[in-house]
């Protein structure tokens, strides 16, 4: 895992990188006030980004809004000072915001494991989500099949399954193939 560190001083810098480093993630430092966003992250793809809001990069946060629509990232906001306009627009796009000026160690840990674990929640929802919808949409086609039977052979419900299973039995497909069959050619054969 990839943790990119933009235009945060060193002295803030340096509390993180023992932190950091102790977690096992790879900190990638930049403090290039020309550097392009969205180039760094497209070469460098880090799951993690930490940048100063008061950053002299051009347009950050609206660079950061972007790459939120586009590439979906954790991102932790770091500021000195709290704006209710930056914190309403971080909000807006998806950006968690933290100070950590002044903040202890233990609670600084616990915001960055917060945040790993931010990533990997929404990351294991995502991977549940595209390995659900296959099944839904099987069942979706078992649905469909069954009330084309229900409706074109006058059947129950229990008995168009019946006859679902039954035939994809004899054929030796999956039901899920034969409803498809089914719905696609009007027929069982």
């Amino acid at each position: 895992m990839k943790l990119l560190l933009i235009d945060v001083d060193d002295i803030r810098a340096d509390k993180l990188a023992p932190i950091i480093a102790w977690t096992g993630i790879d900190m990638i430092t930049i403090n290039d006030s020309n550097a392009d966003i969205y180039q760094l992250v497209g070469e460098m793809h880090p799951e993690i980004i930490l940048v100063d809001t008061n950053s002299p990069s051009r347009d950050t946060l609206e660079h950061l809004a972007q790459l939120q629509k586009n590439a979906p990232r954790t991102v932790i906001k770091l500021e000195n000072t709290r704006s209710e306009g930056i914190n309403r627009l971080a909000a807006e796009a998806g950006i968690s915001l933290y100070a950590i000026d002044a903040v202890p160690t233990a609670l600084l840990q616990a915001l960055i494991d917060i945040a790993i674990a931010y990533f990997h929640s929404i990351d294991q929802l995502r991977y549940e989500a595209e390995h659900i919808k296959p099944i839904i949409e099987a069942r979706q086609v078992l649905n469909k099949a069954k009330k084309f039977i229900m409706e074109t052979y006058g059947l129950a419900e229990n008995q168009a399954s019946d006859l679902l299973s039954k035939n994809a039995d004899r054929q030796r497909k999956p039901v899920t193939d034969v409803a498809r069959q089914l719905l696609d050619t009007g027929s069982f054969i």
